[in-house]
């Protein structure tokens, strides 16, 4: 039991610092669900000497797309394309961008070559254009360095970040929309 409780701190810190939230309703927005989702193209709003930045952001349209694919609760999911009142359309911003340094983070740490990853997500009736939900992805690596924040890179946030998507979009779906 002991061992359990002194594990169970180093656990948490495993999957990095920040958080990727769960979708948050719009106050005001009526529940609707869909059986088709258009994701459109994450728009880059970071620091503009993030030089892969805005290659991330169309990266991260991909990963989600793929995600909300992978859920298999969609009858279609197209990166473009016209939506309607059936469509759920997905997009946002990718406000962070960092890849850090990797012997910083591992050799230093205190902070040194961290790797960042920042993006805001919205969930859209592709009839009306209302915003019915809102997710926020903040992911840092950890600050204490090692073999542990090396590991943790702007692509890893970037992938654990899309599968939270994905995993959030099924709260949209029509329960017909299975094949």
């Amino acid at each position: 039991m002991k061992s359990t409780l002194i594990l169970l701190p180093f656990a948490a810190v495993l999957a990095s610092c920040g958080t990727v939230s769960d979708v948050k309703p719009v106050a005001g927005t009526a529940s609707k669900t869909f059986s088709n989702v258009v994701v459109r193209d994450f728009k880059y709003q970071g620091a503009a000497d993030e030089s892969r930045g805005p290659a991330s952001a169309l990266n991260f349209s991909n990963l989600v797309s793929s995600e909300i694919s992978g859920q298999g609760v969609f009858r279609s999911v197209a990166r473009s394309g016209r939506a309607n009142s059936n469509t759920l359309v997905v997009d946002g911003e990718v406000t962070r961008f960092v890849e850090g340094n990797v012997a910083l983070r591992a050799i230093v740490g205190l902070g040194a070559g961290s790797s960042y990853f920042d993006a805001n997500v919205r969930f859209i009736d592709g009839g009306t254009g209302a915003v019915l939900g809102t997710m926020s992805a903040d992911k840092n690596s950890w600050v204490l360095g090692g073999g542990l924040a090396a590991g943790q890179t702007v692509e890893s946030f970037m992938n654990g970040a899309a599968k939270k998507v994905g995993e959030e979009s099924v709260k949209f779906a029509k329960a017909t929309a299975q094949p």
